[in-house]
């Protein structure tokens, strides 16, 4: 009977409600800051595609039971250690085509997804938000694409969703992992509306006293979170987006460490801190992602998740991505050595390697229109 909640599904890391035509998406991971297992990414992607034929559900909210996090990305440790055990497991794969697949999902949804995004939200947590109707930030809201800082590459659509950034801020953060909060989330379009934290309550309050029916929910909702978030301009922003502009307007990675590199010797301390903090990366997903973002400019969101599918099955073979999560997430020593570890050891046709895949018998599932 609507109005009484139904436990439909309780796994120890995904959990799955119905409440008065809504659908509710709970992380139950806090331990690992619910970065999202195969198993989660599978049970996600699947009870979505139930709620979209369920003509019951009007709206799907996806909340993390923690603090601390809402999701701190994919769980590349568990892929790490199944590609040690096994070099030709079939998980990787399984895995990225399952969670771009939920993504993509999530942008081409028919009903509104609400998501709250308190706490860090990074990597496959932006692959699980992005895509969403109604996104809500707080104070403690963390928003990164890392990838760089384990010798990987920005994907979840990345090279869609970046590129529509003003100016040259997506490259910038594709490239420097760099954090960003509040005002700065909202002004490149990564959510769209901030309310503080202990006010959450009060969202999820007004979501369960409704019936939601499809003819009236998106102005209801966008009516009520307009009514109780702050307007974006007095939010504080970070982004030193004249600096950006100028120091990564350049097409490679070599001339916009040369331009930071002048800047530097100029006196411009943020140009020096920004050279340091590219130089920490891997060499080798520095050029590969320069060159995606360049290939994802004009492309299709489907188009962005094909290019990114081959470009992860990829990454599986080089050293750097097996070095990079050893020395963040197994060892943490945060000290990995690249190989190769510096730009001219690396060719433009080992770069453009990255962009193909011998599918054999099979297609990339993204290339299929109607695969989702």
């Amino acid at each position: 009977m609507e109005g009484i909640m139904n436990v439909m599904m309780v796994e120890n890391e995904v959990l799955f409600e119905e409440n008065q035509g809504t659908g509710w998406i709970i992380l139950n991971r806090p331990k690992a800051l619910n970065a999202l297992s195969l198993r989660m990414v599978k049970d996600i992607y699947k009870q979505l595609r139930v709620w979209a034929h369920n003509e019951s559900i009007s709206l799907v909210c996806i909340k993390s039971q923690s603090e601390k996090a809402f999701c701190s990305g994919g769980d590349v440790r568990a892929i790490y250690e199944s590609v040690k055990l096994k070099p030709d497991s079939m998980v990787p794969k399984e895995y990225f085509i399952t969670e771009y697949k939920m993504d993509l999902l999530i942008h081409e949804y028919k009903k509104p997804v609400l998501v709250f995004m308190d706490g860090i939200v990074m990597g496959g947590g932006v692959g699980l938000s992005v895509g969403a109707r109604f996104r809500i930030i707080t104070e403690r809201t963390k928003w990164a694409m890392p990838e760089m800082n384990i010798g990987f590459f920005p994907d979840v659509g990345a090279n869609y969703f970046l590129n529509q950034m003003p100016g040259r801020i997506g490259l910038y953060l594709a490239l420097t992992a760099k954090i960003i909060m509040k005002g700065d989330i909202l002004s490149t379009d990564m959510a769209d509306y901030y309310l503080d934290s202990s006010r959450l309550m009060e969202v999820e309050a007004f979501i369960k006293s409704q019936v939601w029916k499809p003819e009236n929910i998106e102005r209801e909702m966008a009516e009520f979170l307009k009514s109780i978030c702050v307007r974006p301009h007095e939010l504080p922003h970070n982004l030193n987006v004249e600096k950006i502009n100028q120091y990564f307007q350049y097409e490679t990675i070599e001339q916009i460490i040369n331009s930071l590199d002048e800047g530097a010797s100029n006196g411009d301390e943020w140009a020096l801190e920004t050279k340091k903090t590219l130089l920490k990366k891997s060499p080798t997903s520095l050029k590969v992602t320069i060159e995606l973002m360049k290939r994802g400019k004009g492309k299709k969101l489907r188009e962005s998740f094909a290019m990114d599918t081959e470009v992860a099955l990829n990454f599986l073979h080089t050293k750097d991505f097996f070095e990079g999560v050893r020395a963040v997430l197994v060892d943490k020593n945060q000290m990995p050595k690249w190989n190769p570890d510096s730009f001219n050891e690396i060719s433009d046709e080992s770069i453009n390697q990255f962009f193909q895949v011998d599918w054999k018998n099979e297609s990339n599932p993204f290339n299929s229109p109607n695969d989702n």
